[in-house]
């Protein structure tokens, strides 16, 4: 017998998750060296239904605080913003959370990322609620490198904004 209705993400091919009409695909967090207080999670989510939802925020194990960050280039400085309302995620639509964009903060790590390992994550969304989640620790496919969170955050020309050290 299938559990239709069940709330329990159910990780469907290659790493994705779905819960209602969102589906959260290859939710993934580049490793850290130790001692790095900050780490950043990327994935695509994609919505079925025929209404908005919103990524809310998320709770892990592993760090003290989850929190939705937009990366911005104005006068060739980036700079990070937290998105306090969330992230809109247009129905009949995918939203990309990637290195140098969109991207899920992970602050004060209680513990390094290892690559290779995986960590658990409660995603919030305002209509689908909570999708349970698993971060794989590994680089961007796309072999491009998010420098600002592997090499530090406070690398020159990276500003914070909303962010609670």
């Amino acid at each position: 017998m299938l559990l239709a209705l069940s709330l329990e993400a159910t990780p469907s091919m290659a790493h994705q998750y779905v819960v209602g009409d969102i589906e959260v695909v290859h939710p993934y967090a580049p490793p850290t060296p130790p001692g790095v207080a900050m780490a950043a999670g990327y994935m695509e989510i994609i919505n079925h239904g025929k209404e908005d939802d919103r990524l809310i925020g998320g709770k892990v194990y592993f760090a003290h605080d989850v929190q939705i960050h937009q990366t911005v280039v104005e006068n060739d400085v980036s700079r990070m913003r937290r998105l306090k309302d969330g992230l809109v995620i247009p129905a009949g639509t995918s939203v990309k959370i990637e290195p140098m964009g969109i991207h899920i903060m992970f602050a004060d790590l209680a513990e390094p990322l290892v690559e290779g390992d995986s960590q658990s994550a409660t995603l919030f969304f305002e209509n689908a609620g909570e999708v349970k989640v698993e971060f794989a620790i590994e680089h961007p496919s796309s072999g491009v490198m998010d420098g600002m969170h592997e090499e530090g955050m406070h690398k020159e020309g990276v500003k914070m904004e909303g962010m609670h050290h």
